[in-house]
């Protein structure tokens, strides 16, 4: 017998999607009760919200906790509803974030290792399909206080939010370069919190990498800012060059000498493919150097690859022409 904890949310749309992602995730545990960590708001559709956990989870109790307007919740509470002998299943996917941040900390520190997030990919709707619309992650066990502080949810919030600021649902959803970047990270990050497998993080994390390269040596071939600089400073774009080498000379020049504000935001980028292009050919020959990738390197390229989009969206010309697909001609690898 297991009881399930989550937190009390105004969208209902939300609310039965976890409840469906609990039931793919935990087909053989068998919930008869839940508890709802509810606000005011939240409190006043209780029935509505049991009525959805009924319809997954069958003849459940209800055991509902006032939370304070701000999310906090008296620390008492919090220990005492994990004073049972059941199987315990908690999520953190509805609700402010001080509040799962509370019910992940307690939660880890009571040692329950069934935890899990909801990482959408769009908004939450009927007839949502796992793996397209959203990931349900069941989050890496905690074994000490240390880890909460390196390896946790927090980042995972920060991460969630960072993908679905840069990235329109459209983007997101349509077929096309943005996708597989998209794609690609969400993989990585569902991996860092949830396996141990860092190669494939860094793989699914740097999978765009190749393709920002040979679009931005294309960029720079077409935009007339840029063709005009190149000309004036004789700067050469040759496939008989790594390409790395050639931004990196290009982005030196033109934070020395350049004026175009979209792109100086783009001179950062060739330094952190680089990197992330080191990280993609260790992963690559994993096997063959016997190099081990630890977590604190699966964290850098997350990083890495988050910074590298945060520039490239800040230019919106080159966004929207790595956006229609260019760079995928050029013969540069």
């Amino acid at each position: 017998m297991a009881v399930f904890y989550t937190i009390g949310n105004l969208n209902l749309d939300t609310v039965e999607l976890v409840a469906k992602a609990v039931k793919e995730s935990e087909p053989q545990s068998i919930i008869h009760k839940v508890v709802i960590l509810d606000s005011p708001e939240s409190e006043r559709l209780q029935n509505e919200q049991i009525a959805i956990y009924r319809k997954y989870f069958g003849d459940i109790i209800r055991e509902g906790i006032r939370i304070n307007s701000d999310g906090g919740i008296d620390t008492s509470k919090l220990l005492y509803m994990f004073a049972n002998d059941d199987e315990k299943i908690v999520d953190l996917s509805n609700g402010q974030k001080a509040t799962s941040s509370l019910l992940f900390m307690a939660a880890s520190l009571c040692r329950i290792d069934r935890i899990y997030y909801l990482l959408l990919k769009t908004s939450p709707s009927q007839s949502m399909v796992r793996g397209r619309d959203y990931e349900y992650i069941r989050m890496k066990k905690v074994d000490c206080i240390g880890q909460l502080a390196k390896v946790s949810y927090f980042d995972l919030i920060y991460y969630n939010e960072e993908l679905c600021r840069l990235f329109t649902v459209q983007e997101r959803t349509e077929d096309g370069p943005l996708k597989i970047l998209y794609d690609g990270l969400c993989s990585g990050i569902k991996e860092f919190f949830s396996d141990v497998n860092y190669r494939s993080v860094v793989d699914n994390v740097t999978i765009g990498n190749a393709n920002i390269i040979n679009s931005l040596i294309e960029y720079i071939q077409v935009d007339e800012e840029c063709k005009n600089f190149c000309q004036k400073y004789k700067i050469v774009v040759s496939d008989k060059k790594d390409p790395v080498g050639i931004l990196t000379y290009f982005s030196r020049r033109y934070v020395e000498f350049g004026l175009k504000k979209e792109i100086l935001k783009l001179s950062t980028v060739p330094n952190l493919i680089a990197s992330l292009r080191e990280y993609r050919n260790i992963a690559a020959h994993y096997s063959e150097n016997d190099i081990e990738l630890t977590e604190d390197q699966g964290r850098i390229v997350i990083n890495l690859c988050i910074e590298v989009i945060k520039c490239i969206h800040a230019n919106p010309d080159f966004w929207e022409f790595l956006k229609r697909g260019r760079g995928r001609s050029c013969i540069l690898q």
